[in-house]
């Protein structure tokens, strides 16, 4: 248990860290270093590392060495509109086509989520858990591949989720749940405009709030490496302080 919570306490640690800015874009991640900064040994260290390779926050290139990803405003645009795209047409086909069956699968997801409401502590979970109402939605498009995709393109977008949920703040939170629960009723009643605008505004806010993080991220980064020289790493900089 102790090995366990000493891993999860990791991992939460250092996403922190990358998400915040600390570690910064590119930049080389040692697990040694890490470890001495975090009081912990190696192991967990590189547990977490491969947890956050598979979030899509760092990446590895020749040799096993580990690099903070390069999450920038282009990127994450061209994700969301993406998205975008598809959503607003699978809520178009789950309107259509959706069965029963969908629809109470979608009100089971919806209860569920609202366990969390009195949890504000366990946000991670429902964010993680709240989009398979984007996948069930999905599904009960009938359209095979455009569920297959979706869930590819949410998985490659998991860094940009989290930066989300870390800078949101209560209200959008809020208006988060009510926007999934008025999908359910929109697509149940076959509402396809309307349901069309309720997905495409839910994308969009998010998409605008994400690039507005990555622009302030970004002109921090640029601003805290021109003032300690192109040659070296934020944590490099540090260490030589």
């Amino acid at each position: 248990m102790q090995v366990t919570e000493r891993s999860d306490g990791t991992y939460s640690a250092l996403k922190q860290m990358i998400i915040s800015n600390q570690l910064g874009p590119g930049e080389r991640l040692l697990d040694r270093e890490l470890a001495d900064k975090l009081g912990v040994s190696r192991t967990p260290v590189r547990d977490a590392l491969r947890r956050l390779e598979q979030d899509g926050l760092i990446t590895t290139r020749t040799g096993r060495r580990w690099f903070v990803a390069d999450l920038d405003t282009k990127q994450a645009a061209d994700l969301y509109e993406l998205r975008e795209v598809l959503e607003v047409r699978a809520v178009h086909l789950a309107a259509e086509r959706g069965t029963q069956a969908d629809f109470e699968e979608l009100a089971g997801v919806l209860t569920t989520l609202e366990t969390y409401r009195e949890e504000p502590e366990k946000r991670g979970e429902e964010i993680r858990f709240g989009l398979r109402v984007h996948e069930i939605i999905a599904r009960a498009s009938g359209n095979a591949v455009l569920h297959e995709t979706l869930i590819r393109l949410l998985d490659r977008m998991l860094p940009f989720i989290w930066m989300e949920m870390l800078y949101e703040d209560s209200e959008a939170t809020e208006t988060t749940r009510r926007e999934h629960a008025m999908l359910l009723t929109l697509i149940r009643e076959k509402r396809v405009d309307k349901a069309e605008e309720v997905i495409r505004t839910h994308i969009q806010t998010a998409r605008d709030h994400m690039l507005r993080i990555l622009s302030a991220r970004e002109r921090f980064y640029k601003q805290h490496t021109s003032s300690i020289g192109p040659s070296h790493t934020p944590m490099q900089a540090r260490r030589k302080k």
